[in-house]
């Protein structure tokens, strides 16, 4: 072996070549954890630096990285390499959008919910995000309807109807997912109960708009566990314990007392626990579009009051922060990230 090929049989990998070698390994790890597509760009370049990199040679401060220069080049590879490995996937979003159903002509139709929304401060700097409630005056949510039939077609009466129905399920949706967040005390068995709520309203909004009697009886199924998981976490949340029973009328009494903000007479749109089960088997006839999208609605109403009622430290619920564009995610200048690429050597601990 002469000299050349020597140097070449020990030379220390590039960083690129360095982070695409571990990044194999590391995204098994977080794929391990469910963690989401979206975030794992990010986990996986300080899972690189934490666990990877033992020295950087023009900054001591190893540990201190996430607003450092030399990070972004890191994190440009590790969300290149994310890139070619997902491809399309990398896109999807991680649950800023809401799937609802309103019925037009009697047809099921998507209406696809913003959950959050934002809007640049100073281009390229800051975006103020924020976390509405309500359809707010400048939306209108026709805009949010997918493979709709031509609503330009409908009368006044029609039109109102379905404004309404928009505005109350998208209120709903968003009200119960702020109304949600930073429960507290955490307690793990509310928590459990409250992660599956939204769920459960997209899983019945995908059924119903199958179209088939089957998807209907399906939903209905679906909207007695999104009652039952608003109505049991609250019980345990107020009082320490709940019932573990399916009927939703005893359920809603245990909490009546602690003020629940929802109608109960609004569950008489939901079929009985016993009809929903032999629904879901086939055994009970055939639920109508009409009766389903009823409760629907109704499981909606019921959830979003109980929501208003959880103890929260903070509430997010109508309000905007203004964000900076994250340090990471601008690349520092070619001759500085040409310097830094030339001396750092990124070799595993």
């Amino acid at each position: 072996m002469d000299q050349d090929t020597a140097d070449k049989a020990i030379e220390k990998p590039t960083l690129k070549q360095a982070i695409y070698g571990h990044l194999p390994l590391i995204d098994a790890y977080f794929a391990a954890r469910d963690s989401l597509l979206a975030t794992r760009p990010f986990e996986a370049a300080a899972m690189f630096v934490r666990d990877c990199v033992t020295e950087v040679s023009i900054d001591p401060d190893k540990d201190n990285f996430a607003a450092k220069p030399w990070f972004a080049i890191i994190y440009h590879h590790v969300k290149a390499w994310y890139q070619e490995t997902y491809g399309e996937a990398m896109n999807r979003g991680p649950g800023n959008v809401a799937c609802g159903v309103v019925l037009i002509r009697g047809l099921p139709v998507e209406l696809a919910v913003p959950l959050t929304r934002s809007k640049v401060e100073t281009p390229g700097k800051t975006v103020w995000l924020s976390f509405p409630v309500t359809v707010e005056h400048d939306e209108n949510p026709f805009d949010w309807l997918r493979a709709s039939p031509n609503i330009e077609t409908l009368g006044t009466p029609e039109i109102s109807e379905l404004r309404k129905d928009a505005t109350d399920i998208a209120t709903a949706l968003r009200s119960i997912r702020t109304n949600l967040m930073g429960v507290e005390p955490h307690d793990d068995t509310v928590s459990g109960f409250l992660d599956g709520v939204l769920a459960e309203f997209e899983s019945a909004a995908r059924q119903m708009l199958r179209v088939d009697a089957t998807g209907r009886a399906s939903a209905l199924y679906t909207l007695q566990i999104a009652v039952e998981r608003a109505l049991k976490a609250f019980a345990q949340h107020k009082s320490g314990t709940f019932r573990e029973i399916h009927n939703l009328y005893l359920l809603f009494d245990e909490i009546a007392g602690y003020g629940t903000g929802a109608d109960r007479n609004l569950l008489k749109k939901l079929p009985r626990d016993s009809d929903v089960t032999e629904d879901r088997y086939g055994l009970r006839g055939t639920p109508t579009l009409w009766e389903t999208f009823e409760a629907y609605k109704a499981a909606l109403s019921i959830v979003s009051g109980v929501s208003r009622h959880f103890n929260r430290k903070i509430s997010i619920g109508g309000g905007s922060f203004l964000v900076g564009k994250a340090p990471w995610t601008t690349l520092p200048s070619e001759d500085d990230k040409a310097q830094f690429e030339k001396r750092q050597q990124a070799e595993p601990s």
